[in-house]
């Protein structure tokens, strides 16, 4: 049997929002790559395509990663790899307004998000991963995976305050 799992490749570079993410995509049976900050995105695609591995279905990308212009990785996707939707993140604020949305979407993002807030997790997760959902042509949300996931995370998370 096929493996029709999506694929995700996340550029991410603060640990707790990258660990979120990664937790909720994967509980939603969708593959996670978590590369550095400083990938090379044109390279890496070609090596991808050179050992006929498929390119990611959706690129989750920081737009605080210092090594890459968010909207640059927009349009080059647009224009060399339209099948690979981009979802910028933008992990320094709680909103997003409708006017960075729009500039996003003007550049070829398929979204902007905020990022994770502490107090709205749940209610977060949840409208975030339904928005990547949407974007993949999936419609089921699996809500008993998802809080797994989350209250994995949790504590995960309260682990490592404990080791400080």
């Amino acid at each position: 049997m096929a493996d029709d799992r999506n694929f995700v490749l996340m550029i991410q570079p603060m640990t707790r929002q990258g660990a979120i993410w990664q937790a909720i995509l994967r509980s939603q049976q969708i593959s996670v790559i978590w590369e550095a900050a400083d990938v090379n995105l044109p390279e890496s695609f070609k090596h991808l395509r050179s050992a006929g591995v498929p390119l990611p279905d959706l690129l989750l990308l920081d737009t605080r990663v210092q090594t890459v212009n968010a909207f640059a990785v927009c349009r080059w996707c647009r224009q060399h790899y339209p099948q690979v939707s981009v979802v910028l993140i933008n992990g320094a604020q709680k909103e997003i307004t409708a006017s960075e949305r729009e500039w996003a979407l003007f550049q070829g993002a398929a979204d902007l998000l905020p990022r994770f807030q502490r107090d709205r997790l749940v209610s977060g997760a949840v409208a975030r991963v339904r928005r990547i959902l949407d974007l993949l042509g999936r419609s089921t949300l699996d809500s008993g995976a998802l809080v797994t996931a989350l209250l994995g995370a949790s504590r995960q998370d309260r682990r490592k305050v404990l080791d400080l």
